[in-house]
């Protein structure tokens, strides 16, 4: 399965492309995907471009908490086999978008072998579409995971709130549910 396709053609941007020269502020430019809907692009209806950054995937999951909390002080060389094998679980959770909407894996191994990306939501920009000639083109996202990387963004963005149980409530509710299934499986 294609993750990504070549892109050479700056006036190509749309949704789920993947430029290089993003300024997000930092020492060094980083790279970035087009998250901007592909229509108001096409319509010259967007006065903004909005990026999301990509990061290395492995230095992404090295530092996170989760890695973190399942490798002992020596690193993954120095954990146990059942940590090793929880690691590894976990890396299947981040590649295939499982229960971690800040992130967003891409394979990227059609440009450079071996590179995988994570689009990180919670870096994000808007640049002003007159100065979408300052970024380098170098691939779009495919379909369909374009449209399931938008969802994820969608998702991990547009949390509607609402009013939580009390403690009390939960507590009632869940033994409920429990006494409930215990007489299911009789």
């Amino acid at each position: 399965m294609d993750w990504i396709t070549p892109l050479d053609n700056i006036e190509g941007l749309t949704q789920g492309s993947i430029v290089s020269n993003v300024n997000f502020g930092y020492e060094e430019d980083l790279a970035g995907i087009v998250l901007s809907n592909g229509c108001d692009l096409e319509h010259n209806h967007a006065s903004y471009l909005i990026v999301a950054a990509l990061y290395p995937a492995s230095s992404i999951i090295s530092s996170s908490r989760e890695y973190l909390g399942l490798i002992n002080e020596k690193g993954y060389e120095g954990s146990s086999q059942k940590q090793k094998t929880r690691v590894k679980e976990k890396l299947s959770d981040y590649i295939h978008h499982r229960a971690i909407n800040r992130y967003y894996f891409i394979d990227c191994t059609e440009c450079e072998l071996g590179m995988y990306m994570m689009i990180d939501f919670q870096q994000i920009i808007s640049i002003p579409i007159d100065e979408k000639s300052n970024l380098k083109p170098i691939a779009n996202l495919c379909t369909p995971l374009k449209e399931q990387m938008i969802m994820q963004f969608v998702s991990y963005t547009s949390r509607i709130p609402t009013d939580r149980v009390t403690p009390d409530v939960e507590t009632q509710i869940v033994d409920t549910l429990i006494k409930e299934i215990c007489e299911n499986e009789e």
